[in-house]
């Protein structure tokens, strides 16, 4: 199996990229499969989910920021499980773009996509969780991906955000001759029975069309939970979220499946 380097974005803060990243980090390990989830964000949010998840507290032999500067980030990743390893980040990968600023542009945002090149053969997937803005990490990510999902929480902002994401990424793929395809369009913490959660879905599938995910993300406070205390899967609330992340997944993976059929 070729591996894909997945991408859940949103210039939009707040919409729930990170929950989804790790989710589908985790719900990927437990299918049996190899999968890597790098956290290019500052804050770290994707680390702390993962670390309390998981229980481990281990340290990368080099910190992702010194990774990026050395070109190599081979002795930053962190093994999880058998099968979930990640490369943790801190408040020092802030630094980074601060330090690059001397290479060529075209350049500097290819960094990451030359890196993760060695570890397709070790991982099936490759999930990449960053920060909601314009910048280098945001850049990095995106020319790194194979496939990016846009998040839309089903809120006016969020909307308006999604289309000048899309937008931008269209225009970075034609800068760089890029080769990332956009899966589709996942609607999050939709309220169900909610006069503007139904305008912005209406509003979403008249500018996407198919491309917006069947399944979608409902509103439960067991989500917020999992973003605070780690995911459980444990009693019934815990299973009923995970089943709503299951399913979306399916449908990526399906959608990713299709595109690479034609």
């Amino acid at each position: 199996m070729t591996c894909k380097t997945l991408l859940h974005f949103n210039f939009k803060g707040g919409v729930g990229k990170t929950t989804l990243s790790v989710m589908d980090t985790y719900l990927l390990g437990e299918l049996g499969h190899k999968v890597l989830l790098i956290d290019l964000d500052p804050q770290a949010n994707a680390t702390e989910i993962m670390r309390t998840t998981y229980n481990v507290k281990t340290e990368p032999n080099v910190d992702l920021f010194n990774g990026l500067l050395k070109l190599d980030l081979t002795h930053s990743i962190i093994e999880l499980t058998d099968n979930v390893s990640m490369i943790p980040a801190d408040w020092s990968l802030s630094l980074w773009p601060g330090k690059v600023e001397k290479i060529r542009n075209h350049d500097r945002m290819l960094i990451l996509k030359t890196l993760i090149e060695q570890f397709k053969s070790q991982f099936e997937y490759i999930i990449i969780d960053v920060p909601p803005t314009l910048s280098i990490f945001t850049n990095n990510a995106i020319l790194a991906s194979d496939y990016v999902s846009l998040v839309l929480q089903t809120q006016k902002q969020a909307y308006t955000s999604v289309l000048k994401t899309a937008q931008y990424m269209y225009q970075l793929k034609n800068d760089y001759h890029a080769t990332f395809d956009v899966s589709g369009v996942i609607l999050y913490l939709v309220k169900r029975d909610a006069k503007v959660d139904r305008e912005i879905t209406k509003a979403a599938t008249e500018s996407f069309g198919d491309a917006v995910f069947i399944n979608r993300i409902w509103q439960q406070e067991r989500v917020k939970l999992f973003s605070n205390a780690g995911i459980k899967d444990e009693d019934y609330w815990d299973k009923k979220a995970i089943s709503m992340y299951t399913m979306v997944l399916k449908e990526e993976l399906h959608r990713i499946e299709e595109i690479e059929n034609g």
